[in-house]
């Protein structure tokens, strides 16, 4: 019932707001169109006509007699006590960022599985962003945290002031629980931050004039080294200005070993290009709309979103696969490597996720509208599917797995219950966490 009412409230105020926006932007009668003025989003003008047009949305959906209703039932099931904490498996146990009216900007809180299992969790804090706005006097908002492999000790905090694209990066000891002295920091900006090792990191931002594309987004990206400034950092990769923009890429295993680094290119925003750092650039021969997924079982996992033929193979794979190299081969000559097929949609089914685990790869699908589960293990030259016995006739979601062991969470919900919290195993046996 409250989800039914949230989402009652969500397609009226998108309705409302569809119906300003059509009027707003009617398309042009002449050969101009007047509004080519917003393509400048950074501009002042446009950025004063969202001021006007996000009031206008604002008065129209509070003056709506059921606006006051709707949103306090939302809110309501925003902070409400009893709803799932959803948790990443981490090194040192199960981490949860969270919410609630007394925590407004969220905590970052760490617990065991023995005590996630009960209904009141032990909570250990990592960092209190309310308390942290407090003392340093401004509006953050949590957006995010990268924790270098494997010992996710040091990680990069990305933190917006009031919420913009923008973002401060700060390195901060998990342990400690504590902001690095001296550490990696990085002012406010658009930016992706990757760790290499413990004293390096490659990062896209905007370097100044003539390093942001047309889309608004940075193109350049550099290799910065613990101590130094962003001056000296050194360029590895340049796209161009008229790209989406560009994202460092780190390939690294269960363990944490690296076997490549390199820059993700994006061409358009469904078309990308993947470019391997080295003595020469390489790019991969992979089509545009292809993403590498990570490794496990000492094979590179890929997926596809067109069809596609390898220029070093004869098989062709349809849309919706994935695809894995032996990652030895690949590393070898990643433009010569032979890739096999690991899964292939049915003419009914569609991937709808997946990860890789220590040595499994687990993939939860559509089928016939049904969700599935299932794990796939590599074992003499071939990839082979096992379900995992999961409720039926409910909606599956892939909601963690670790990089370290064999296990994963799944959220299972249905017209019978809300929402249930299961983990598994290699054993395929799972059981159910929360409710």
């Amino acid at each position: 019932m409250k989800n039914s009412l949230f989402l009652a409230a969500s397609l009226s105020m998108s309705c409302l707001m569809a119906a300003g926006l059509s009027q707003a932007l009617a398309p042009a009668s002449g050969a101009e169109d007047p509004f080519l003025w917003l393509e400048e989003i950074e501009g002042p003008r446009a950025l004063a006509w969202a001021r006007t047009e996000n009031g206008k949305t604002l008065s129209a959906l509070q003056s709506d007699p059921r606006y006051q209703r709707f949103y306090g039932e939302a809110l309501h099931v925003l902070q409400a006590k009893d709803r799932i904490p959803y948790v990443s498996l981490g090194r040192r146990g199960l981490d949860n960022f969270w919410q609630d009216e007394n925590q407004v900007r969220g905590v970052l809180r760490r617990t065991t599985l023995e005590s996630y299992r009960t209904q009141s969790p032990r909570w250990e804090t990592i960092l209190d962003v309310d308390a942290l706005a407090d003392a340093e006097k401004k509006n953050w908002i949590y957006e995010g945290a990268s924790c270098l492999p494997p010992q996710e000790r040091l990680c990069l905090l990305h933190l917006s002031e009031g919420g913009k694209d923008a973002v401060f990066v700060r390195e901060f000891d998990a342990v400690a629980k504590a902001f690095v002295s001296n550490g990696f920091e990085l002012p406010e900006g658009k930016q992706q931050v990757t760790w290499v090792n413990s004293d390096t990191v490659l990062i896209a931002r905007d370097w100044g004039e003539g390093t942001m594309t047309q889309a608004g987004y940075p193109f350049v990206v550099k290799e910065l080294k613990r101590a130094q400034s962003l001056a000296e950092a050194h360029e590895v990769f340049r796209g161009e200005p008229t790209d989406v923009g560009a994202t460092p890429f780190v390939l690294r295993d269960s363990e944490g070993t690296i076997h490549a680094t390199g820059a993700v290119r994006s061409v358009s925003s469904f078309e990308h290009e993947y470019i391997l750092f080295g003595s020469k650039p390489i790019k991969l021969n992979l089509p545009k709309k292809a993403t590498i997924g990570g490794i496990a079982s000492g094979r590179l996992l890929v997926t596809l979103n067109e069809d596609w033929k390898a220029p070093s193979g004869d098989t062709p794979f349809s849309a919706g696969s994935i695809i894995s190299y032996d990652l030895a081969e690949w590393k070898q000559d990643p433009l010569r490597a032979r890739p096999t097929l690991v899964f292939e949609p049915g003419p009914r089914q569609a991937l709808s996720g997946f990860t890789a685990t220590r040595n499994l790869l687990i993939l939860t699908i559509l089928d016939n509208v049904q969700s599935r589960a299932l794990v796939y293990k590599y074992h003499r030259g071939a990839w082979q599917a096992t379900p995992i016995p999961l409720p039926e006739n409910a909606s599956v979601g892939l909601a963690a797995a670790s990089h370290e062991t064999d296990e994963a969470m799944f959220t299972v919900s249905s017209f019978l219950f809300l929402a249930r919290r299961c983990s598994g195993t290699s054993t395929l046996q799972p059981n159910a966490l929360r409710h």
